[in-house]
């Protein structure tokens, strides 16, 4: 049994320890730049002293031993620029560990412009959903910047992204969102495992080797199908060049005539012009195969070591079966990353990885002199593709399964963060419809707060929505909160059906689906009033809870803001109760908000509301100027107060009596 966030030793806020980890990050990185800077004195001095020995040898007739000397040096500074290279690439990773942890740290802050928009949006962009699930989304803030996605999101590759914003805008199953929850209770606690996660996630997102390319390509026809010329010809190449060098090496001992050599020389360097020719003309695409396949072989250990996260969750899989439930998410996890005897994405990688070390004398500093000639004489980078070939031929049907695993294991890794960093926080409690499905079809709360606002500006209330047939009709001033309480319960249905704890402090509700009306826009370009856009979105609405009415498991919960505000006030309560008759026959649940209270003294809506209201406190201050305040408390009974003409005197715009 693993012990939540909540039961460990929790001293300091996830902010502390963030920045905690941020400063010893600092002071790693600056004593790795130290060591870099000397080993860079260092090849520099090996060098120029080896072209200077080598030079006044050539010049000066020194001889074998200026020679010996001069490759000497030469030597060596081939030795330190390897051992350089695993110092730059501790700088590389120490860096991109420094960007996860500012990343944590912005989100526990709510520090929306430190956060990284733009790549977020470019991979944002992938994510298809249909239209009521743009308007959800749009309307309670899931995706986009300063958003639900932006505060929860850890992932780092588009793929996670595109996994992540469809369980933020996905219907809330119960039976889903529990397998997920128990994921998230698993992973919370691995605090420096899921660190280093984030890090190796980030690093392939940001390079070409990104899941969605990955997928393309290992999708795609052989290339060398279509070149089927170019094998032969590197078989040829390398025979020749091993006849060649042995005839150079023969005539050097006396055993092949001078004549021999030569034309053995004049091969050699013609496979050496023809094989640039053939690399520089016709190996870009190629190329292009290695930097998505296999940009580096750093690249293909981060994946072997991601999916091999799916270890973490093996408590939780045992005694599973393979078959795959809607709930079971943690077998498929753990059968498709890592037990799947044949066409595990561990076995995969780890095959894919012996490629790749071949692939990688191409790529590396300390190995690149060995690749010239092999490829100069015998087209190394075909043989590479023929064996990367291979393995697209034997896993190219299990790849696209592989990396929606790990878009799972990446959406449930950005989840455990939000568990550990607010242990504050519950996961819900999810109620059956049972026998009687009108009574049980209730969003319950105590202390829910919006989850997108900082601790300590956060006021928190107890809100209840449901039984079906009835209506939480939420009255107040401008200002007072209405919206903000409506988004709130929205959010919180969203990290619930994530599988997220919710901010509050106890939460049950049944399999959800969310329907709003909240931020609507007019159209002008395509003759669209705002009053007609509204229609249309609350027709959307309706639409959407008949749809779920023939779903006995699953409940639509509308939320409505300040809705029909462009009629008069007696049509407006007309056409506010007739929408919400459709709802209610549906049998959906939902809120309302208004600071029309005449919309509260309907009797049709009066009968089936629970009405409840914000209020303001106006007091002079130390000048005797009014000051309104809000507590954004949640009051029982309508709104005593109007605030409008107050605000208009406050900002200036009062009457000139």
């Amino acid at each position: 049994m693993v012990d939540s966030p909540q039961t460990q030793a929790m001293a300091e806020p996830a902010a502390d320890r963030y920045q905690s980890l941020l400063q010893a990050s600092a002071e790693r990185l600056e004593g790795l730049r130290s060591r870099d800077a000397r080993f860079a004195m260092i090849r520099l001095a090996l060098f120029g002293a080896a072209v200077a020995v080598l030079a006044v040898t050539y010049f000066g007739h020194l001889g074998t031993p200026g020679w010996i000397v001069g490759f000497g040096l030469l030597g060596g500074f081939l030795v330190a620029a390897i051992l350089n290279e695993p110092i730059r690439d501790a700088m590389a990773e120490q860096a991109q560990a420094n960007k996860v942890t500012e990343r944590l740290l912005a989100r526990t802050r709510r520090d929306w412009d430190a956060l990284d928009w733009k790549t977020t949006r470019a991979k944002l962009k992938t994510v298809e959903l249909e239209e009521h699930q743009k308007d959800v989304a749009d309307d309670l803030d899931l995706l986009g910047k300063s958003s639900l996605f932006q505060f929860v999101s850890m992932v780092g590759t588009t793929i996670g992204v595109r996994t992540l914003a469809n369980w933020l805008t996905g219907v809330a199953d119960a039976s889903v969102a529990s397998g997920r929850s128990a994921a998230v209770r698993r992973l919370a606690p691995r605090r420096e495992e899921r660190f280093r996660f984030y890090s190796l996630a980030a690093h392939v997102g940001e390079g070409t080797g990104d899941p969605d390319e990955f997928i393309r390509w290992s999708q795609r026809d052989s290339w060398l199908e279509k070149n089927r010329w170019l094998p032969v010809w590197a078989n040829t190449s390398a025979v020749a060049a091993t006849v060649s060098v042995l005839v150079l090496i023969a005539s050097r001992i006396g055993v092949v005539p001078t004549s021999v050599a030569q034309i053995a020389l004049a091969v050699a360097i013609g496979l050496v012009v023809i094989n640039a020719v053939i690399t520089t003309v016709m190996l870009g695409p190629v190329h292009q195969i290695f930097s998505i396949a296999m940009a580096s072989r750093q690249s293909v250990d981060a994946y072997r070591e991601l999916f091999s996260a799916a270890e973490w969750l093996e408590g939780e899989a045992d005694g599973r079966s393979k078959g795959h439930s809607p709930g079971d998410r943690l077998g498929h996890l753990h059968h498709v990353l890592l037990d799947d005897p044949e066409q595990s994405a561990r076995l995969g990688m780890h095959a894919l990885a012996r490629v790749a070390s071949l692939g990688s004398l191409r790529s590396s500093a300390s190995t690149f002199l060995l690749y010239l000639p092999l490829q100069a004489l015998a087209l190394w980078d075909i043989r590479v593709l023929q064996k990367l070939e291979a393995w697209q031929k034997t896993y190219s049907e299990s790849v696209p399964r592989w990396f929606d695993a790990f878009g799972e294991l990446e959406a449930l890794m950005s989840l455990a963060a939000v568990y550990d960093e607010n242990p504050d926080w519950v996961f819900p409690d999810w109620t059956d419809a049972g026998a009687d499905e009108l009574q049980s079809a209730v969003f319950r709360s105590v202390g829910l707060g919006h989850p997108l606002l900082p601790n300590d500006s956060r006021v928190c209330n107890d809100v209840t929505v449901g039984p079906a047939g009835t209506v939480l009709l939420v009255t107040g001033s401008n200002m007072s909160g209405k919206s903000t309480m409506l988004r709130s319960v929205g959010l919180n249905v969203a990290l619930a059906g994530a599988g997220a704890p919710v901010c509050a402090t106890a939460l049950s509700l049944p399999s959800t689906e969310l329907a709003t009306s909240i931020r609507v826009r007019d159209n002008l370009a395509e003759g669209v009033s705002f009053y007609m856009a509204e229609l249309h979105r609350l027709k959307g609405v309706v639409d959407r809870a008949r749809a779920m009415a023939s779903n006995k498991g699953c409940v639509s919960l509308f939320l409505l803001d300040e809705i029909l505000q462009g009629t008069n006030s007696r049509e407006r309560q007309i056409a506010v109760t007739q929408v919400l008759r459709h709802l209610i026959e549906c049998g959906a649940i939902g809120a309302i908000s208004t600071h029309d209270l005449e919309l509260a003294d309907e009797p049709e809506l009066q009968a089936v509301s629970e009405i409840v209201h914000f209020r303001e406190t106006i007091t002079p201050d130390a000048s005797g100027n009014e000051q309104m305040t809000f507590d954004y408390q949640m009051h029982s009974g309508v709104s005593p107060t109007t605030n409008a003409l107050r605000l208009l005197e406050i900002v200036g715009l009062g009457s000139s009596d």
